[in-house]
């Protein structure tokens, strides 16, 4: 029979790898600290940007933007107090402004009210200067200069607050990264009339690191807190600061997960085994996993994200299951025999085929995820998978050297510590219950999930990095009350391309622009808002006013449109290169920054989609014959609403494919269609019972709890694996329902508990977070695991009993009789 000739394979095998340790140990130890080695390489990155796969099109779209624009998330500081237009406060802004300058690395420009255009007519002359070029000296002048600040609509909720008690400095980070970027690297990118070509795209230098990013933070941070004060209260939000912040707290997670999972592990292997080999070898097994998998990832260049903070603690957790099922029967082996590598090869001859299957499986749970969308998750997926199959590896080829190595006596104190009477009585009782009532056994499961299936309707999904983070923090306080008192923290940028050069000179464009924002400025959705809208019509309405007196009824677009390219040319002969910001060097494109409050994405999925509407309507047909004028989303929100996109689309993706792979190997290995369904049951229960809870409870959808039901599926198959492998043995040699369950609970049943705890401690370790979204992640998931183990010891046992009495042929026919 096949089963026997497996089990041959694996008894080979393994006496071939006892008598060749020594080879077996160098070359693999040689080759995995090879691998090993390259983890000083790794690096990290937390940016929005990195969601996203390098060749999505949102993101393309968006880098094209920041190649002819520059970078829309700002590093903001708001300033709060009662007396911004006295001496001593400006005095203080000036200094904190001029050391800002100075010291921050990596910012290509900074604005307040320092430096804040300044746009006036002296005659016939029109002056752009800094608005406190000349300082207040007396109460007139500061009585002035608030006249001129609060009447003026491009300083209002950028700049300064309606009520005038928060001011801001903005800080705009440097596109590049200043390590690669050369001279002439750029050159000639301004007039590309479509943004970059693919040859550009390839050798444009690299954007701006997590590290410089970190530099300017840090730096940033250090200033302000100097400057801080009950009277000049510094509220410091944007989202490199952000980012940045998630970086600092997932590496300190991450050092606090490696800790607890090997303490845990260690602590649960040391009780089930009470033998130093039962601890040792199963870390080692794991700890080489898990670097030669992160040096694997350096190697390949794949960057370490946001979700990527739960793979080191969740491949030591993962690791350890084939090492217990060895040690295990090697263990019980051990209570019969003294001869050390007979009960080796043993116990990998019986459990061989069920190990192999249950990483197979797992790895098929975590290999859903290798195509999503959300470029970390697919990254996560991807590498977490071959972890698995690098714990495989590991435990089926170096396991057995290191076991030869290894002294180990046929001492049966420390298992029959663990044996307990009263354990042994519980898994008689469980078998009594489940064989003798298995209808009610299976109504009850039936009725729980059935409960908890209803609240699935409600999961919502989700993506906001802010809300990931605790309600006290600095960071997320600073944004709400950025949003709150300054209307917006973040933007959607919407570039519109009118087809031709010269396009922006059209005044029926620009009439059109500056109606659309005063519409948009006035738009309100719930609690989403339109704080404010920058674009190139509020330049010309200055330049127009300043060159008519600077009355303020000439704030409008000239009337002539002749005068359009003319007061645009005297601005830029000026000496002011805000334009920049704002139009293309071809006046073709033009930028328009629609500033809005910190949101979840789901919020701004509708919204973007009622914005694109309204500008597609305001602009068709007002250009002439010809090319018609096009308008692209995009900016961070942008970015958050595709990423919110991407995890629904990868979530859905994921689950199918991980349930379809892993009930086809489930058939394959129960040999039975219709077996191999039903024994899928006590999987899929747990999984619809933690999802109804998200719903139930109002936990969203994200990037990690999306993650939830597939590795969950995955890794509870595995003790569904070992029960069916196991009871198809002992019912193929007893014929009886009750006496192979009760004999599989006995065996396996000790492994499976053991591998279950350390899994479910393992995922719960993630409740220790510090970023909300983990904590849900790590306690759905060992809630997963812990119900899947309670169907794997009532659900699966009376569902056997139920339908094997009508399968005995199919159990016989595919299974080898005898051990």
């Amino acid at each position: 029979p096949i089963g026997k000739r497996i089990e041959s394979m694996f008894a080979g095998l393994t006496g071939m790898l006892i008598k060749l340790r020594f080879p077996v140990l160098i070359l693999t130890l040689a080759v995995s600290f090879a691998v090993a080695s390259q983890v000083r390489h790794l690096s990290i990155d937390t940016s929005n940007e990195g969601m996203l796969h390098p060749n999505d099109p949102i993101l393309l779209t968006y880098n094209d933007f920041r190649d002819q624009f520059g970078r829309d998330d700002l590093l903001v500081l708001a300033i709060e107090s009662d007396t911004i237009f006295s001496i001593p406060f400006l005095e203080k802004l000036k200094k904190l402004h001029e050391q800002l300058e100075e010291k921050v690395p990596h910012i290509s420009d900074i604005t307040s009210l320092v430096n804040a255009r300044d746009t006036r007519g002296e005659g016939d002359t029109l002056l752009v200067d800094d608005l406190l070029l000349h300082f207040p000296k007396t109460d007139r002048d500061l009585a002035e200069l608030k006249k001129r600040v609060m009447s003026n609509p491009l300083y209002k909720n950028q700049l300064i607050s309606e009520d005038a008690t928060f001011t801001t400095i903005l800080l705009q980070s440097d596109t590049y990264s200043g390590a690669n970027a050369g001279d002439d690297d750029l050159a000639g990118f301004d007039e590309a009339p479509t943004g970059l070509d693919k040859q550009q795209r390839d050798t444009r230098p690299e954007y701006l690191t997590a590290e410089e990013t970190a530099e300017m933070v840090n730096m940033a941070k250090k200033i302000a807190k100097a400057f801080d004060a009950p009277d000049f209260r510094i509220h410091m939000a944007g989202s490199p600061l952000v980012t940045h912040t998630v970086k600092l707290m997932m590496m300190k997670d991450m050092k606090r997960f490696l800790l607890m999972a090997v303490l845990t592990i260690g602590i649960c292997l040391f009780l089930m085994f009470r033998r130093i080999s039962g601890v040792l070898l199963p870390l080692l097994v794991v700890a080489l996993t898990l670097v030669v998998t992160l040096g694997l990832m350096a190697v390949f260049g794949v960057r370490f994200k946001t979700p990527t903070i739960i793979l080191p603690s969740f491949l030591l957790a993962v690791g350890v299951g084939a090492s217990v099922h060895v040690l295990s029967l090697i263990y019980q082996r051990l209570r019969r025999t003294d001869d050390k590598n007979e009960a080796i090869i043993y116990a990998y001859s019986h459990s061989g085929l069920a190990i192999v299957m249950t990483s197979l499986t797992t790895a098929a749970g975590l290999a859903s995820f290798a195509a999503a969308k959300v470029a970390p998750v697919a990254d996560l997926g991807l590498f977490s998978a071959i972890g698995v199959m690098l714990s495989l590896f590991y435990t089926i080829i170096l396991l057995p050297a290191l076991l030869a190595f290894f002294p180990m006596k046929g001492n049966t104190r420390g298992m029959k510590q663990t044996a307990t009477p009263h354990f042994d009585r519980f898994l008689d009782w469980v078998t009594d219950v489940t064989t003798g009532r298995p209808r009610w056994i299976a109504f009850i499961a039936l009725v729980v999930v059935g409960a908890a299936f209803t609240g699935i309707p409600k999961i919502n999904f989700s993506h906001n990095l802010l809300n990931w983070l605790p309600a006290d923090l600095p960071v997320r306080m600073a944004t709400e009350t950025i949003d709150h008192h300054l209307r917006g923290s973040v933007a959607l940028e919407m570039v519109l391309d009118t087809g031709r050069e010269n396009g922006l000179y059209n005044r029926d464009i620009l009439l059109a622009m500056d109606k659309l924002a005063s519409d948009l400025e006035q738009f309100r959705q719930n609690d989403l808002f339109v704080g404010k809208v920058i674009a190139v019509d509020t330049i010309i309405k200055e330049i127009h006013q300043a060159l008519n007196e600077n009355r303020p009824e000439m704030y409008r677009i000239p009337e002539n449109g002749a005068l359009i390219p003319q007061e645009f040319l005297l601005f830029e002969n000026s000496g002011s290169d805000d334009l920049e910001d704002v139009v293309d060097t071809r006046f073709q494109k033009a930028r328009i920054t629609i500033k809005v409050p910190w949101r979840d994405a789901l919020a701004y999925v509708p919204f973007i989609r009622e914005i694109e509407k309204r500008f597609t309507a305001a602009f068709d047909g007002l250009m002439p014959a010809g090319k018609p004028v096009t308008v692209s989303t995009t900016g961070i929100m942008s970015l958050f609403a595709r990423i919110l996109y991407a995890t629904m689309y990868s979530a859905a993706q994921s689950y199918g494919i991980a349930i379809v792979v892993i009930t086809i190997m489930m058939i394959l290995l129960i040999g039975s269609l219709r077996l191999g369904l039903i024994a899928m049951l006590p999987n899929i229960g747990p999984i619809l019972f933690v999802m109804g809870v998200m719903g139930w409870f109002g936990i969203p959808l994200d990037m990690f709890t999306m993650l939830v039901a597939s590795i969950a599926i995955g890794l509870a198959v595995d003790d569904t694996v070992h029960f069916m492998y196991n009871f198809k043995r002992y019912y193929s040699e007893t014929g009886d329902v009750r006496e192979a369950v009760n004999q599989t609970l006995h065996t396996a049943g000790r492994a499976m508990l053991t591998t279950s705890i350390v899994l479910s401690i393992g995922f719960f370790i993630f409740m220790f977070a510090s970023m909300n979204n983990v904590f849900y992640f790590g306690m759905l998931t060992g809630l997963a695991i812990i119900l899947a183990l309670f169907g794997d010891f009532f659900l699966a046992p009376a569902l056997m009993a139920l339908t094997t009495k009508r399968q005995d042929r199919s159990f016989t026919a595919n299974h080898p009789q005898g051990e």
